[in-house]
């Protein structure tokens, strides 16, 4: 017995080694090195036009250039043959193979934009380099979370999807389908081939409001055909379509470009980087093309995913390279939407899993499935309830973040509902520790009216009160479209209130965090990942009137928790010039709060003051 669990440990150690050695091999009857092509030189590419079928196109090389980014060198060719003409150099040719002699040279990566009919430049990287990738080892980096390219801090719960840089003024916004890569300073250098990103069923000019996110990451985002691939499997083979499935299902996202070489399982392609984050562990699939899409601008493949088929492992500047078989979980998303004539539409989707990609790939299909089954603008309530359910590890007090609350206004319901998700950006990209989200259940309830209201004004009896008693509140609120109405709440003042002037505020919910974040800054700058979860779990009902008694004593926050009534001898101590980062002062002190309760969603604020008299009559 024990000999066969030696003889199954070697083993095992021996497929290890085995597999992190793993590496594309040079073999000079397959590949010409650099050093051998020369301008005139003619050859062949290959790449998918329509559908999943590979085609020939002739080039020839007009040049080399040498260092075009650092340690990266281009050979320059025009493409030719009745095919390629028509369309030139694509978005979603990265990657496509070209041979001289039936040699590999290398794969398309870069292109001009604006060129003149028939010019149909294009960059190749060379295989050399390409080659070179794979040396730095086929195996999945198991602890990979994914770059970080956005600050998503607890702001973002506060502030909401209209926080993140994907809202830019809608004079910005591009009208048409391949608008989105133009800008001037693109023409200053010979770009890489942006990895195209399709949509499906985005609304018209959608896409323009998240260009800013997908520039970060080199990315085009286009406007796909909808309804996914015609065929469920696509060939495994240089010049099919490789890709990312940002998210699969109801709303499938996805990037893509070409296939280059395989080799047993292992796979070469793009000629260029992905997101440029080294040694990953991300799903690759397959994909078919609808067709490319001409374009003076440059044009560009309109793909579709088709069946998953590895993983990729590198991601570095000369290409991508995977491993086919297996491929990483995705974050499954479902949804129960109940629209306003009360019917329950199921949907599920699936998430890619990475730092900056899963919140944002989250939301999106989220808000454009509730918009495209009911409407994309007009008078609405929303009711959502949201659970982020986290994968059991070490050291979480709790592994369930749920937000149950309503919205109202005349724009996007599917915007609406996207606010209760918000919450992921900071889990996710959190800086303590790496949080794997096991599923997230959404439930959402729309119904055709507009309920919202404005606190206009308040009012009390008097202005002296003793401690402990209650103060009643009248409140006048506008509704939308309708005649004011008075609202009343009681709050009773503690005990322990110090005499002295005591401010009195009524506030909206989505006002209070604000107001409370300008109060005490540090309770909202969590120390470890079980304060921000805590954080992340704290919500108001946006249906409240939150009644506040405020008095300008200052307190101290130390390692996110309040103490507001500490002894001057510790405020001292904790404001001392010699140490920083412990703690720090609140801007006054919270005496006490209460919530009313209201059938509308609430916004605005007024506050008042009055003195509190143990002497009072």
């Amino acid at each position: 017995m024990k000999k066969s669990c030696f003889i199954l440990i070697i083993s095992l150690l021996c497929l290890i080694v085995l597999q992190a050695s793993a590496e594309v091999k040079w073999d000079s009857s397959k590949f010409m090195p650099l050093a051998e092509i020369a301008p005139g030189m003619e050859g062949e590419g290959y790449t998918v036009f329509s559908g999943t079928t590979v085609e020939k196109f002739g080039f020839k090389v007009i040049s080399i250039e040498y260092n075009f980014y650092p340690n990266w060198h281009v050979i320059w060719v025009k493409g030719s043959g009745e095919n390629f003409e028509k369309t030139g150099v694509a978005g979603g040719m990265s990657g496509s193979p070209m041979y001289i002699n039936g040699r590999l040279i290398g794969a398309i990566s870069l292109g001009y934009f604006y060129q003149r009919e028939h010019a149909n430049l294009m960059g190749v990287t060379p295989i050399d380099l390409m080659v070179e990738v794979t040396q730095r080892g086929m195996q999945p980096n198991l602890s990979y979370r994914g770059g970080s390219r956005f600050d998503f801090g607890v702001d973002t719960v506060s502030k909401g999807f209209k926080m993140l840089p994907l809202t830019p003024d809608a004079r910005d916004i591009p009208k048409t389908r391949m608008e989105t890569s133009a800008t001037p300073d693109q023409l200053e250098k010979p770009p890489r081939l942006q990895m195209p990103v399709a949509f499906s069923g985005l609304p018209t000019g959608a896409i323009g409001y998240f260009k800013q996110f997908f520039d970060a990451y080199h990315l085009n985002p286009i406007q796909g055909v909808g309804g996914g691939s015609p065929v469920k499997s696509a060939p495994i083979e240089p010049g099919q379509i490789v890709g990312i499935e940002f998210v699969r299902g109801a709303f499938p996202i996805f990037g893509y470009g070409t296939m280059t070489y395989i080799e047993g399982d292992q796979l070469l392609g793009f000629g260029h980087s992905m997101f440029g984050e080294g040694n990953v562990n991300l799903p690759m699939s397959g994909g078919y093309v609808h067709f490319i899409l001409p374009s003076t601008l440059r044009s560009s493949k309109i793909a579709a995913p088709t069946q998953p088929i590895g993983t990729l492992v590198q991601d570095r500047q000369a290409a991508i390279a995977g491993v086919i078989g297996s491929h990483p979980s995705f974050i499954p998303v479902h949804a129960d939407i109940q629209t306003m004539d009360g019917k329950v539409h199921p949907t599920h989707y699936e998430v890619i899993r990475h730092r900056d990609f899963s919140a944002a790939y989250t939301l999106i299909p989220l808000w454009f499935i509730i918009d495209g089954i009911e409407i994309f603008s007009g008078d609405h309530s929303v009711n959502v309830e949201a659970k982020i359910v986290l994968k059991d590890q070490p050291n979480l007090t709790s592994r369930e973040i749920v937000r149950r609350n309503v919205y109202s206004s005349s724009g996007s319901p599917g915007f609406q509902a996207t606010r209760a998700l918000t919450p992921l950006f900071s889990l996710i990209g959190n800086q303590y520790e790496k949080i794997d989200v096991e599923r997230i259940d959404i439930n959402v309830k729309m119904e055709d009216k507009r309920k919202t209201a404005v606190i206009e004004a308040i009012r009390i009896d008097k202005n002296r009160y003793r401690p402990g008693e209650k103060i009643e509140v009248t409140m006048r609120l506008r509704p939308y479209l309708e005649v004011p109405i008075i609202q009343t709440g009681t709050i009773t003042i503690p005990e322990d209130a110090p005499d002295g002037l005591t401010t009195l505020l009524a506030i909206s919910p989505n006002l209070y965090e604000g107001w409370q974040r300008t109060r005490a800054p540090l309770n909202y700058q969590p120390t470890n990942i079980n304060q921000l979860i805590k954080l992340l779990q704290r919500e108001e009902n946006n249906s409240d009137i939150i009644l506040e008694l405020f008095v300008p004593r200052v307190g101290m926050t130390i390692q996110g928790e309040e103490f507001p009534e500490l002894p001057v001898s510790m405020l001292s101590v904790m404001s001392t010039p010699t140490q920083s980062g412990e703690g720090g002062p609140t801007r006054g002190t919270t005496l006490h709060f209460e919530k009313v309760s209201t059938p509308y969603v609430v916004s605005g604020s007024r506050f008042l003051r009055f003195t509190v008299d143990r002497n009072a009559p």
